[in-house]
């Protein structure tokens, strides 16, 4: 899976989803500290969260870009269609998806392009949901194409080992837009990817692939 640039990282923010806006939304919450997976090919199925929202989007059977029937969807019938039980925060992943659209909608959000990563009553809407923080509507926002970094565990792990010491995530995704600025064609979005898949690489060498984000 290429990335524009031709970086080849295989992570999830390779291509985005953009104007999917649902597929983004169960993507970054399913994301949180859960094995990511891989997508389909012609030869093995999809696993992990990439499974659960192939599962969703074919459920759908059209587009994918309409908060307003998420929004409304019963989060039980949600978890059964995802095949995920997965908890954040003590309530369920399936849950917090319905919620999150919910609120989203109520602020005038339902399409892709809709959303604005630094919009005050949209990033409020999101965050407001029991289980869901910044990290992550900065990773729905990536999803959809708005450049930024997901300090998440991967990144924050790769980034105190290039500066030999832990880091913060805020210091983390300082540091990887300040290092991108040195790397002609490539911009922060791009060396998240790179370091998010360095590191996930690296995990799996020793069994560890979940991807929890703080």
């Amino acid at each position: 899976m290429a990335a524009e640039g031709g970086l080849d990282c295989g992570c999830p923010m390779a291509r985005g989803r953009p104007g999917q806006i649902e597929a983004a939304l169960v993507d970054s919450v399913l994301s949180i500290r859960a094995r990511y997976g891989r997508a389909a090919t012609d030869t093995s199925a999809a696993t992990g969260v990439q499974r659960a929202v192939d599962a969703y989007k074919k459920s759908r059977e059209g587009s994918v870009d309409d908060l307003t029937a998420l929004s409304t969807q019963d989060a039980e019938t949600l978890a059964n269609i995802l095949g995920v039980r997965q908890k954040t925060s003590g309530r369920t992943k399936a849950s917090a998806i319905v919620e999150a659209a919910s609120n989203l909608v109520a602020v005038g959000v339902a399409h892709g392009a809709d959303v604005r990563v630094d919009d005050h009553d949209q990033k409020a809407a999101w965050t407001s949901v029991r289980g869901l923080a910044v990290v992550t509507w900065k990773y729905f926002g990536m999803l959809l194409g708005s450049p930024g970094v997901k300090a998440d565990t991967w990144v924050i792990r790769g980034v105190s080992k290039a500066v030999g010491r832990r880091v913060s995530a805020a210091k983390a995704e300082a540091l990887v837009h300040a290092a991108a600025q040195l790397i002609p064609g490539k911009n922060a979005t791009d060396l998240d990817h790179a370091i998010w898949a360095h590191m996930r690489v690296g995990a799996s060498s020793v069994g560890e692939l979940s991807n929890p984000a703080p």
